[in-house]
């Protein structure tokens, strides 16, 4: 069965490190400004969640949902935050990793 809190876990790393990189490339390069420092701290706690994730779930299904939600979660984030365009390429690619990842965490009950 899966566990809701892992699920949490998981979303919660995804928003906070997804977070993180929107405050990055809104600093613009400077690293002592409020948004530079606002997005290595929230980074950085994002990399402690994801270290507690490791703990609970395997690598193989943990490292493909992550790495799949962060590219998802991105892509949102770039769109309504940034203002970034979306392709119908990005698109299908965004569509096709959410299939990935369906597959990946529903072949294993860990998640």
């Amino acid at each position: 069965m899966i566990s809701l809190s892992n699920i949490i876990y998981m979303l919660t790393y995804l928003v906070i490190s997804v977070t993180g990189l929107i405050f990055l490339k809104l600093s613009d390069g400077k690293f002592f400004s409020f948004n530079g420092l606002t997005g290595i701290v929230l980074y950085g706690v994002g990399f402690i969640i994801w270290y507690l994730i490791l703990s609970r779930v395997s690598l193989s299904v943990a490292f493909p949902v992550a790495a799949g939600g962060l590219v998802v979660a991105t892509q949102i984030g770039g769109y309504f935050i940034l203002k970034e365009s979306i392709s119908i390429t990005h698109m299908i690619g965004v569509l096709l990793i959410i299939i990935g990842i369906s597959v990946v965490a529903s072949g294993d009950a860990q998640l």
